[in-house]
């Protein structure tokens, strides 16, 4: 009996909870009921982080990771992109939906807008995902370690007979390949590391003087300080 009373108990708690935090207010845009977060805005945040991702991934496949401004306009052209991209899709969906009914419903619209953001964004990543490892098989590091496991698989005792064999040749080029697709995600693994140690231990920007000015002129000038600039 008592078990069962606790079970009760336990089960109106959670229900209690869950009222609680399907009724917070999203903390991005303040919409009501929205479970602290609205689909929008997750679909925002989201878009943003991948932006970031499908910008560090462009540098990773061709920028120089010694040169800042390199970095800087793969970044950019990244994020460029695929604000195009999602202006293009966000016109083709507008071409094929009821246009009235997205402006009689802003929060529809917006919640349709963020969420082919999101899907331009999530396209994008994997686009550039699998363009920096193409260019990462196509290294030296990766040829080598290719002609390596081609030369490896030929040499084993079955193909020994005949390593020139269609056979042979079949399965060295299937080891080489996969040799060669293992070296890339390495080195991608490898680069993104590096950029995000870059960004990581780059300085915050100092504020500008425009920032500034308010603050100083808002403190009093002392004797030293007037003194200072007197002739």
């Amino acid at each position: 009996m008592a078990a069962a009373e606790q079970a009760q108990r336990e089960r109106q708690a959670a229900a209690a909870a869950d009222a609680v935090r399907q009724a917070l207010a999203c903390e991005d845009c303040g919409r009501g009921q929205a479970v602290g977060l609205c689909e929008a805005c997750d679909h925002r945040r989201q878009t943003e982080a991948l932006i970031g991702e499908a910008g560090l991934l462009a540098a990773a496949g061709s920028a120089d990771l010694s040169d800042a401004g390199s970095i800087a306009a793969c970044v950019a052209g990244a994020r460029t992109a695929i604000g195009d991209s999602t202006a293009a899709a966000w016109q083709e969906f507008l071409e094929i939906t009821d246009v009235a009914a997205l402006e009689a419903d802003p929060q529809a619209a917006a919640d349709a807008y963020a969420f082919t953001a999101f899907q331009a964004a999530q396209q994008a990543a994997g686009e550039y995902r699998a363009d920096a490892l193409a260019v990462l098989s196509r290294t030296e590091e990766a040829e080598a370690e290719a002609r390596r496991a081609f030369r490896t698989e030929q040499g084993r005792p079955w193909f020994r007979h005949n390593p020139t064999g269609a056979d042979a040749v079949a399965a060295a080029t299937k080891a080489a390949g996969t040799a060669r697709e293992r070296v890339a995600e390495y080195l991608l693994a490898a680069r993104l590391e590096q950029l995000h140690e870059r960004s990581a231990a780059r300085p915050e920007r100092p504020a500008s003087w425009t920032e500034r000015l308010p603050g100083l002129a808002a403190r009093p000038l002392d004797d030293d300080a007037g003194g200072a600039v007197t002739e």
